[in-house]
């Protein structure tokens, strides 16, 4: 048990009236193991390092700290000699530490250069429970918290706070601030267990990682009277626990099961507590806002309409009603969406899934875009069989098949020739053009199949050395045909969902039967669906 003690850190000088350190030296505990209890109090300017602690640890101050720090402040402008801070590094715990350091004094002057440094240690199979209150700074870097029972730090006051890199095994975290110009670097943690926080206003130098938390954080606010009255009206859970090695009030609330309870009744059911969760994360949402950093923004939200859902829901079981349902199943259809407006690009996605959906129906039912409906592959069949069977090329088959179509079109053709003197040459001159331009189509399709043509004669007469590979080339053909057919059914039916889900309409729906009726739902799906990805895509834009 050392108490008052202090132990030089740097060796300072005074040259041409400036005051600069000139060694370091190594005074405290260096590769030594504790095999008894430690009580270090009031000791200024300690260093740890590769120690081992196989018993109770206390580091702690009193009231009397004030006087220790004005008393070696005088001896650091008298003497040259001043003192640094307290530091741990490499060290192994494996019974319960105990830290605590506060000054009492308001004079910050006073404390200036005092922190705690927790570097690089192991705590094992225990508690550690860390408390600076009034000091300036406290640094917790690169440590392992492998501990039964939970690791509360208290941080009131403290101006630089830094804890990074630390893995909290089975603990729970909790940091409270009582004001504003504290200055946190608290990121790349890792978590097992929720993570208690009780931060109020934090400044703009701040650096805070949300996504740390991994959406495990409860509000230090919200628990207070939820554990109270958890603690009155049953001590027996409390008295369970304390059997299975909760040894104090502090390490039974943070108890994975009274910590589930909370999780899954009070913040939602209690009125108090969920306010005291939502105020925690606006509180945090304003910070990444102003400190424009809209992904850890975006987290805090998303957090913070999960807990807005959960709430919905107890509502609708208390009071079921329409509007109480809409609220509830709206949120949890916006999570899904669109990630409450948050993820714009996932509305898209699903909008596709929406629109193959629908396309997948109107495929199965005929619709007046098919110029040839279910009769398609009939009218293939009776093609290729034509051509077969006569003696005639497959060009002269499909301009036979075509005729109705042109005859319509040289009807056009010998009305105009028929009026060439008649009227102006000009209306003649320019509806041949338009006659060679509506038949193209036909000629250019009669062009290819008459070089692409395999059989002449019919296929009776065809030797039989032959009639093994031309075989092979019709077929072919004709499934080449087919799938074409299939592809134009496809995409006709793709571009009736998609007119169908933007509301185009083109005045009417080109579908028959069942689908009519379909389209009508698909029609205010697709309304729906587009309004509220743009709201989220104007709601990220202004972001």
């Amino acid at each position: 048990h050392l108490n008052n003690v202090q132990f030089l850190g740097y060796l300072m000088e005074r040259k041409d009236g400036q005051i600069t350190p000139t060694n370091f030296m190594n005074f405290g505990f260096y590769r030594m193991k504790f095999l008894k209890p430690l009580k270090l109090m009031n000791t200024i300017a300690i260093n740890i390092k590769d120690c081992e602690f196989n018993d109770k640890v206390i580091i702690g101050s009193t009231s009397i700290i004030d006087k220790i720090v004005n008393l070696f402040e005088e001896k650091f402008n008298n003497n040259d000699i001043s003192y640094q801070d307290i530091t741990i590094h490499n060290s192994t715990f494996n019974s319960k530490v105990q830290i605590y350091l506060s000054n009492h004094n308001t004079n910050k002057n006073l404390i200036t250069g005092l922190t705690l440094d927790v570097d690089k240690n192991i705590f094992n199979n225990t508690g550690i429970s860390i408390d600076t209150r009034n000091i300036y700074s406290l640094s917790i870097i690169n440590n392992q918290f492998n501990t039964i029972n939970r690791t509360p730090i208290w941080s009131n006051n403290n101006e630089l706070v830094t804890i990074e890199n630390n893995q909290f095994t089975a603990a729970s975290f909790s940091v409270n601030t009582e004001n504003n110009t504290q200055r946190f670097s608290i990121f790349n943690n890792t978590f097992k267990q929720y993570v208690k926080l009780g931060f109020f206003d934090i400044i703009k130098k701040s650096k805070i990682d949300w996504q740390q938390w991994n959406h495990k954080v409860i509000a230090s606010g919200g628990q207070t009277p939820y554990y109270t009255k958890i603690t009155k009206e049953n001590l027996k859970i409390r008295d369970s626990l304390f059997k299975q090695g909760i040894d104090s009030y502090e390490n039974w609330q943070y108890s994975e099961k009274l910590i589930k309870l909370y999780i899954n009744e009070s913040q939602i059911i209690d009125k108090n507590s969920y306010a005291e969760e939502i105020k925690l994360r606006y509180n945090f949402y304003n910070f990444y806002k102003n400190n424009y950093d809209l992904e850890n923004a975006n987290l805090v939200y998303e957090d913070i309409k999960d807990l807005e859902t959960k709430r919905f829901e107890y509502l609708y079981d208390k009071n079921p009603s329409f509007k109480t349902f809409f609220k509830w199943r709206i949120n949890q259809f916006l999570k899904v969406f669109s990630n409450y407006g948050k993820e714009p690009e996932r509305a898209v996605i699903f909008s596709m899934y929406v629109i193959l959906l629908f396309a997948f129906i109107y495929l199965l039912f005929p619709n007046s875009w098919d110029s040839h409906g279910r009769k398609r592959i009939m009218d293939r069949y009776t093609f290729f069989l034509k051509y077969m069977d006569k003696d005639a090329g497959m060009h002269e088959v499909y301009i036979n098949e075509q005729k109705e179509n042109l005859l319509e079109f040289d009807e056009f053709k010998d009305f105009v020739n028929s009026k060439e003197k008649r009227v102006p040459k000009i209306f003649t001159a320019t509806a041949l053009p338009l006659y060679k331009w509506a038949i193209s189509g036909t000629k250019l399709s009669s062009s290819l199949l008459k070089r692409v043509d395999i059989m002449k004669g019919t296929w009776n007469e065809l030797p039989q050395s032959k009639r093994i590979w031309k075989s092979v080339l019709l077929i072919t053909f004709f499934l080449i045909a087919i799938v074409y057919d299939i592809f134009i059914k496809m995409l006709n039916a793709l571009m009736l969902s998609i007119n169908t889900f933007t509301t185009l309409g083109f005045g009417e729906i080109p579908i028959k039967g069942l689908p009519r009726y379909l389209a009508i739902i698909q029609g205010f799906i697709g309304w729906f669906m587009l309004t509220i990805f743009s709201v989220s895509l104007i709601s990220q834009l202004l972001n």
